[in-house]
């Protein structure tokens, strides 16, 4: 990274949602996205995943492998990543409505300004993709496709069976971990890979946890992580009824889409009905909304349904009451009204007004935990305990591990949801040595393999202090 002198100029260029690199990124992702579906590896979903391995049969000898890219974004060579877009823009073969020097100049600006603060500097990311740019993906995936074509389909222990979606791929060989893994990891010294074998025949891809039969056929149902909470959209809450219905919708496709035996669809169908009903959402709809889909699915698998939607379409912002009589009246006259959000209330009015006030203290000790996991990071700052709370979220984006927390850390090492609402100040104190104290001796009373803290982060205290703590 290096510093920019001008902050206009930083301002003008920063990858943030709304800001002109922003923008040219949709744009360019909207022209190149067309490009990604060629690689003979690419997984759009997890229906996509589902149709080329539903048919699929596992030898004897054979193993499923999950295959990671570690910190694949800043990991990618922008040189390279730039260098295999221009080859594939050029390819005669790429029809594009745009002149094609022109989609090259505007991807080589989405790569080389990408800039962003921390602490009132602005900093510009020298080398990798950024994360947070929409064009991203799209330029790591025809990066990989590239990687593939020249190296990794030429592997001495390619798998049988080689399926990526973005950084993760699901594989069957006969060849170990180790074998594939060190060849992987010989093609580029910036591309680390990681691998996973399955554990009691059965490994996890995507939202689908795939087992293997004795006899090497493939059983597939929904996938969750533990710490996956159940919480969706309230029945009870402010919006279009079809906002609410959608979860519901979706959990249903997705269980019929991915189970493969009917107990394990039963069972799905099952939870989530338990879990709808958590949310508040009456019995009768559940039941009526998960079997109008299943009927649906089945009618359109026999071809019986065809989706041809000519109804005008009508954007308007919702209103409770208001809207359901709108959308009546409207299907009368073959118009589709579309309800958008309102506007928030945290977007109404300056968000310094409706932060916690803890957020605005200075001179404090605080704990943070983690949503995924049993670990805490203990801290002090003088300062607003907001600001540091923004460093420590900015940090968890940063490219290198230098001057990063451990808190930071922990989140780019681990990808968990940290509980960023509920930060807890245990003390108050605006003299710094006291309060460096008093962080160190929280520390100390804390089990360190519960600590996110790196190691000098950890205040070490004489043990003298110990007739008194």
């Amino acid at each position: 990274m290096k510093a920019h002198k001008d902050p206009l100029k930083v301002r003008l260029i920063t990858n943030t949602q709304g800001s002109p690199t922003y923008k040219i990124a949709k744009y360019v992702t909207n022209h190149l996205k067309e490009l990604v579906s060629h690689g003979k590896s690419y997984i759009k979903d997890t229906e996509h995943f589902v149709n080329r391995i539903k048919n699929e049969k596992l030898e004897e000898n054979e193993k499923m492998i999950s295959f990671d890219i570690a910190d694949m974004y800043p990991s990618l060579p922008k040189v390279d990543v730039i260098n295999e877009i221009i080859r594939r823009i050029k390819d005669p073969l790429f029809k594009t409505k745009i002149d094609k020097q022109l989609l090259i100049r505007l991807s080589k600006l989405v790569l080389n300004f990408t800039t962003f603060e921390i602490n009132n500097k602005y900093y510009k990311q020298l080398d990798g993709l950024f994360i947070g740019s929409p064009a991203s993906p799209i330029f790591a995936e025809l990066y990989i496709q590239k990687l593939e074509e020249d190296y990794i389909y030429k592997l001495n222990h390619l798998p049988r069976v080689w399926l990526r979606k973005v950084d993760d791929t699901f594989t069957i060989t006969k060849y170990s971990i180790q074998d594939t893994l060190k060849e992987l990891n010989n093609i580029n010294n910036k591309v680390r890979f990681t691998a996973e074998e399955e554990e009691n025949r059965t490994i996890p891809f995507l939202d689908c946890s795939i087992s293997r039969e004795a006899t090497g056929d493939l059983i597939m149902k929904v996938y969750r992580k533990i710490t996956h909470t159940g919480q969706y959209i309230n029945y009870n809450s402010n919006q279009p009824m079809s906002v609410k219905l959608s979860a519901l919708r979706s959990l249903t496709k997705r269980a019929k889409i991915i189970c493969t035996q009917e107990k394990d669809l039963a069972e799905e169908l099952n939870y989530i009905a338990k879990t709808m009903e958590l949310n508040d959402f009456p019995v009768p709809l559940i039941n009526r909304t998960i079997k109008q889909i299943l009927n649906n699915i089945s009618k359109t698998s026999n071809g019986k349904i065809k989706e041809d939607d000519n109804r005008i379409s009508l954007f308007l912002p919702y209103e409770k009451n208001i809207s359901e009589e709108i959308n009546r009246i409207s299907r009368k006259f073959n118009v589709k009204v579309i309800n958008t959000k309102n506007k928030s209330f945290a977007n109404s009015v300056n968000a310094r007004t409706i932060n916690d006030k803890k957020l605005q203290e200075q001179g404090v000790v605080y704990e943070i935990k983690c949503n995924d996991c049993n670990m805490k990071y203990i801290g002090e700052t003088g300062r607003e305990l907001s600001v540091r709370i923004n460093e420590h979220k900015k940090g968890g984006t940063k490219t290198i591990d230098s001057n990063v927390s451990g808190l930071s850390q922990h989140i780019r090492n681990t990808k968990h949801e940290i509980n960023w609402n509920d930060v807890n100040v245990i003390d108050k104190e605006n003299n710094m040595i006291k309060r460096k104290l008093k962080e160190a001796i929280k520390i100390r009373d804390s089990p360190q393999a519960s600590l996110m803290n790196k190691k000098e982060e950890c205040k070490i205290l004489s043990n003298i202090w110990d007739s008194i703590l």
